[in-house]
């Protein structure tokens, strides 16, 4: 049995269960670290993802710049790979989101491992986006030389010396 309510009280709480009174203001809730073990855990967990979410953006990116990974009769030296690897950095981009949202979780060894999963992943990303556009676009070969073929002395001794006399 339940023991009966004071008169004259409310069936339901009239203040906050951790107030005791006018003086005592409340406490602020304090979170709790993430237990070692279950932070390695999820930042093993993490990286695991870290590592197949990327090829499969890859895969997905080949497959929207235009690359036919199945038919050994296409053509696919004129694919850029510009695309793929921009979603490559937008993988990146959410791995790096998903490592301050552990951070606010407490999570701290599985928040500094998706930093660098997330830097590396970005970083990966602009050095192939770089690489794809340098060999989209490349430099023309100069078809003068830039300088006078007179200038281009062996020894710095008189003229006869210099390739252009």
């Amino acid at each position: 049995m339940t023991t009966p309510l004071p008169p004259n009280t409310p069936p339901w709480p009239t203040h906050h269960p951790r107030y005791t009174g006018v003086t005592n203001p409340l406490q602020p809730q304090r979170r709790g670290w993430l237990h070692t073990a279950a932070d390695i855990a999820l930042a093993i967990g993490l990286l695991v993802i870290d590592v197949i979410a990327p090829l499969i953006a890859f895969v997905f990116g080949l497959d929207a710049a235009g690359y036919m990974m199945f038919d050994p009769a296409a053509d696919n030296s004129s694919v850029s790979l510009t695309r793929p690897f921009a979603y490559v950095a937008v993988v990146g981009g959410i791995v790096l989101v998903s490592a301050f949202l552990l951070f606010m979780a407490r999570a701290i060894i599985s928040s500094g491992v998706q930093v660098l999963a997330g830097l590396v992943l970005v970083l990966v990303a602009i050095t192939g986006i770089h690489d794809a556009d340098r060999k989209a676009h490349p430099q023309p070969a100069p078809t003068s030389p830039s300088i006078d073929p007179g200038a281009l002395c062996r020894s710095g001794g008189d003229n006869s010396e210099c390739g252009g006399s």
